[in-house]
């Protein structure tokens, strides 16, 4: 395999026992070591130097935030090559086209991360699931192929369009809003090992405040953004994570490239240490 054209990330932190996958050589010399735990839920979320992570007057804005940035796009990709599923909220459904693949982030290395899932004995690609109370997603029937809507048992009935043509429909609940993290744990049980959720925002902070996300994978871009007239969300909008115990992060690695930081963090519930 020819070398990968992705940047060179630079590492200036790395923890001692963080687990390490056969990575084929090309994304090891972009990335460095990397690996996840057998079991794991994780999250990836670019953030203005300010905390803002979407800026909902604006299309597509997570790219406005990032900047197009080639590395970061690049571990948005490693991060869905070691995926068996990725979860996202209706909202970023309908505000991005997908697919929501490695190669479709960064098409250049798309031969490197097939290896990848190779090497791991892993479908070909994660699977979708879209996380949905109403089950309204608009778009063409082509971007829900293969995924999971998972929705409430009423809306599941009664679902029509596009999803039910195309998408398996999951019933996880009885009522909107649905609890996310009730989804994350049907998924473990169909035996989806390795889940990221890519938000938006709403849906992480709910995952937050149920204590079902282990690792947390964030950009930080040179960007600011500014709160605008109107409130633009952080990663976990919607909640209040100060009301009881807050979670605790613990950083676990920390990589750069030119003014962009890659931080990971081990996450756990506010009345324990990581």
């Amino acid at each position: 395999m020819s070398a990968t054209p992705a940047p060179r990330l630079e590492t200036f932190l790395e923890t001692s026992g963080v687990p390490r996958f056969d990575l084929p050589e090309a994304l090891e010399a972009s990335y460095g070591p990397f690996g996840l735990p057998e079991r794991v839920v994780y999250a990836n979320f670019v953030a203005s130097v300010d905390g803002i992570v979407a800026v909902p007057e604006r299309p597509r804005s997570s790219a406005l935030i990032s900047g197009g940035d080639p590395a970061d796009r690049f571990v948005v990709a490693l991060l869905r090559a070691c995926a068996d599923a990725v979860v996202i909220g209706a909202g970023t459904f309908r505000a991005h086209g997908g697919p929501w693949t490695a190669e479709n982030a960064y098409p250049d290395a798309a031969e490197h991360f097939a290896e990848l899932r190779r090497r791991a004995g892993m479908d070909p690609a994660p699977t979708l699931v879209v996380v949905s109370g109403s089950g309204r997603l608009r778009g063409p029937e082509s971007k829900l192929r293969g995924a999971i809507v998972a929705t409430t048992t009423r809306t599941a009935e009664n679902l029509r369009g596009p999803a039910s043509g195309a998408a398996e429909i999951w019933p996880v609940g009885e009522t909107d809003p649905l609890d996310p993290a009730k989804v994350v744990a049907a998924l473990s049980e169909r035996g989806y090992r390795r889940i990221l959720t890519e938000g938006g925002p709403t849906l992480m902070g709910q995952l937050l405040r149920a204590g079902a996300v282990d690792e947390l994978f964030l950009t930080i871009s040179p960007v600011m953004a500014g709160g605008g007239e109107n409130p633009r969300p952080t990663l976990a909008a919607g909640v209040d994570l100060l009301a009881a115990d807050p979670p605790r992060a613990h950083l676990l690695s920390g990589r750069s490239h030119g003014s962009y930081l890659f931080l990971r963090y081990a996450c756990s519930p506010g009345d324990q240490e990581v």
